[in-house]
């Protein structure tokens, strides 16, 4: 064989071995690149799933810092209530430490009020020493009404001790009991007025006269008239008349003979003058009226002592029978009567007003023992 045959031989080795080791490694290529692709797509597929984990994982973050945000925001509201509430707890316990502060400085001066009122009670007792009345003194209520209120209110109180008949008037601007004790007869009656009158003056009531003005007319009419003497001049432009009209009514000083009206206007006008000024005319009149009837020896007369009786039995309201009356004026027809004891201004009260703006009159002494004392002296002496 030629050389050049052997040449061409060995070329065709050559490259048929060329062509088997390229497609040994294409073969070997392939297989890699399909290892490394199915690697790929292995790591495609855990890229993925680590992708859509990691959204999972990210909305969970996003819902959580939602839930986190709301719990913020309402532990922001919780916090603005507490101070909100912190600050009203603590305008409270301002206001509670001003009340008791305030509640203690009241209790303070209630029992300052209290011990004065104590020494003041003490003082009372060591200054009113008041001495018991006699059983034996016969009390008699004396009221006088016009229309639903009491005008007069007087006590006769005629004591066998020192043969002496006292009257005592008892202003009806008395405040007792939340009230003036001129209302107390036209409320609650006789037997209520008599109590107060009791518990004010310590005297205890037996009996009792209560007249209007006809009757009062009535009676001095029927004695004859009254003989007064008008110390000094009175003068009353608005004296009540008829049909709610008003009159002039004047006395001059002097000695008079006065009828049942001349004497009731003598006793009611009071414009000019103050009432416990017409309390002492009052007390004059029945002075008067006591005269006269020892003058008419009515004792001796008891035809006229029952006529009396009969016609005043209309507009007086007592518990005094005809006999007990009659025996009254035997039993007391020496007695000397004292007048001028009016219970005023000038002596145991001072006026004020009351809530609802009425003019009123209290005891000076804030109690009533000073007018209780006064009365015991006036019917013991």
């Amino acid at each position: 064989m030629s050389d050049e045959k052997k040449k061409n031989q060995l070329h065709n080795i050559a490259t048929v071995i060329l062509l088997f080791g390229i497609m040994i490694l294409a073969l070997s290529f392939g297989q890699t690149l399909k290892s490394n692709m199915d690697d790929a797509k292995n790591k495609d597929k855990k890229i993925s799933v680590l992708i859509s984990e990691v959204g999972e994982i990210k909305q969970n973050l996003d819902t959580k810092d939602s839930e986190l945000l709301a719990m913020y925001n309402k532990m922001v509201t919780n916090k603005n209530q507490i101070l909100s509430i912190s600050k009203k707890i603590d305008q409270s316990n301002k206001i509670l430490t001003k009340s008791n502060d305030e509640l203690s400085n009241k209790l303070m001066e209630k029992e300052k009020i209290i011990s004065d009122l104590a020494l003041i009670n003490l003082k009372l007792k060591e200054e009113l020493i008041i001495k018991p009345l006699d059983p034996n003194i016969q009390n008699i209520l004396v009221v006088g009404h016009n229309a639903q209120l009491t005008d007069t209110i007087m006590i006769i109180s005629a004591n066998p001790d020192n043969n002496k008949i006292n009257i005592i008037s008892i202003p009806r601007d008395l405040y007792y009991n939340g009230r003036k004790i001129n209302e107390l007869y036209a409320k609650y009656g006789i037997e209520e007025l008599e109590k107060a009158i009791t518990k004010i003056t310590g005297v205890s009531i037996e009996k009792y006269v209560i007249f209007n003005f006809n009757s009062f007319i009535d009676l001095v009419d029927m004695i004859g008239g009254v003989e007064i003497n008008v110390e000094k001049k009175l003068v009353d432009n608005a004296y009540p008349g008829p049909n709610n009209s008003y009159t002039k009514v004047t006395f001059n000083p002097g000695q008079y003979l006065m009828n049942g009206d001349t004497a009731l206007k003598y006793a009611r006008s009071r414009k000019s003058t103050s009432d416990f000024d017409r309390t002492n005319r009052q007390q004059q009149v029945v002075s008067a009226i006591k005269d006269k009837a020892q003058k008419l020896n009515i004792l001796a007369r008891l035809d006229l002592a029952t006529k009396i009786f009969a016609k005043l039995q209309a507009n007086i309201k007592t518990n005094i029978s005809l006999f007990e009356g009659l025996n009254y004026l035997n039993q007391y027809n020496n007695y000397k009567i004292s007048g001028g004891n009016v219970i005023s201004t000038e002596n145991l009260l001072y006026s004020t007003r009351n809530t609802r703006g009425q003019y009123i009159l209290l005891p000076k002494s804030n109690s009533f023992s000073s007018i209780e004392k006064y009365v015991s002296n006036i019917i013991n002496s």
